[in-house]
């Protein structure tokens, strides 16, 4: 059985911003054939250990989400590596007046890290990230 572990905390990878609106809509690759009904909502950009980075802010569009469930799906250098080889994912927390907490200490791997029968969004192009984001869940072991 696979447990989950887990990066040291690390505050620099905490960090608050609004997003910069651009809708549109997505149909994200997944881990089986379908694909996964999504909406962009807009970016975050953020500097991450000295590196610009835009990011994605994603809401799937299907039964059971919530409207207010707001994730980013992400790759980084850390990814097949010390991380779960598909990527993470980090699901958003409103912080008012229109702000997030984006804290990659809570990124956490897909269920299916842990079980092949799950059908898992697969993290867009665009949030292949060039810095190592080493905080939340590690590859399970």
């Amino acid at each position: 059985m696979l447990s989950p572990r887990w990066f040291t905390y690390e505050p620099r990878f905490r960090f608050t911003s609004t997003i910069e609106p651009d809708l549109a809509q997505l149909a994200l690759g997944s881990t089986r054939e379908r694909e996964r009904s999504a909406e962009r909502l807009g970016w975050f950009d953020l500097v991450i250990g000295g590196v610009d980075c835009r990011l994605a802010v994603t809401r799937l569009l299907e039964p059971g989400v919530p409207k207010d469930s707001l994730q980013i799906f992400f790759r980084d250098l850390t990814t097949g590596e010390e991380t779960y080889g598909l990527g993470r994912y980090l699901d958003l927390e409103e912080a008012g007046e229109g702000s997030y907490v984006v804290d990659f200490n809570r990124a956490y791997n897909p269920a299916c890290a842990y079980s092949p029968h799950y059908n898992c969004p697969v993290p867009p192009a665009e949030n292949r990230l060039e810095v190592a984001v080493t905080a939340g869940e590690m590859t399970p072991r």
